[in-house]
């Protein structure tokens, strides 16, 4: 993939980023890294750098966003019948109650992103609201690799290999964790007692 950024550029990046809410198996944290390696380099200004990742961050976290907003959790909609309609005022319970600080903690988790974010949407988190902790919450991580990359453009594939290692097992707890509370939803919704 380096080959890739490096033969595109800062343009290959921004879309890895924006894409990555659909699906793109590239963590974006990779992406970064490698605008920072990109500015090092000399292919673009250190403040284009970081407007173009933090904004290709921003603009995939808006439509995992959206796509829980069109989905929705409606009593009869998808989501509400997969995982039942208590478990979906429980969810919207949880984003009144903890909804901030769930995207900010999210925002800083590879894996952890499009789920909360998605729910985030599906839970009614109007638009404002959401770009306004989630852009604040991507400051950090936009800043941090960017800097990253820059500071260690030499390093960038023992980097990246550092990166996509933690964002496997990240990932993979994440997917745990989720699968046990899918689980638990599911259960409590067709195994009543």
């Amino acid at each position: 993939m380096s080959e890739y950024f490096i033969k595109y550029g800062i343009l290959a990046c921004f879309c890895s980023l924006v894409f990555t809410s659909f699906g793109l198996p590239m963590p974006e944290e990779i992406s970064l890294l490698f605008i920072g390696f990109l500015v090092k380099g000399g292919s673009t200004h250190w403040a284009i750098g970081l407007l173009v990742g933090y904004a290709g961050v921003t603009l995939g976290d808006v439509i995992a966003w959206y796509m829980g907003r069109k989905v929705g959790l409606e009593p009869k909609g998808f989501v509400s019948r997969l995982i039942g309609e208590e478990q979906i005022k429980d969810i919207e319970q949880f984003y009144r109650k903890w909804g901030d600080w769930a995207i900010v903690i999210a925002r800083q988790v590879p894996g952890s992103r499009f789920p909360t974010f998605f729910f985030a949407g599906a839970s009614a988190i109007p638009l404002g609201r959401f770009y306004l902790i989630d852009g604040l919450a991507a400051l950090i991580t936009t800043n941090l690799y960017f800097w990253i990359g820059y500071s260690f453009a030499d390093d960038i594939k023992d980097i990246v290999k550092d990166v996509e290692y933690f964002g496997n097992i990240s990932g993979t707890v994440m997917m745990v964790i989720f699968g046990i509370v899918a689980l638990f939803f599911l259960k409590k919704r067709f195994f009543k007692t």
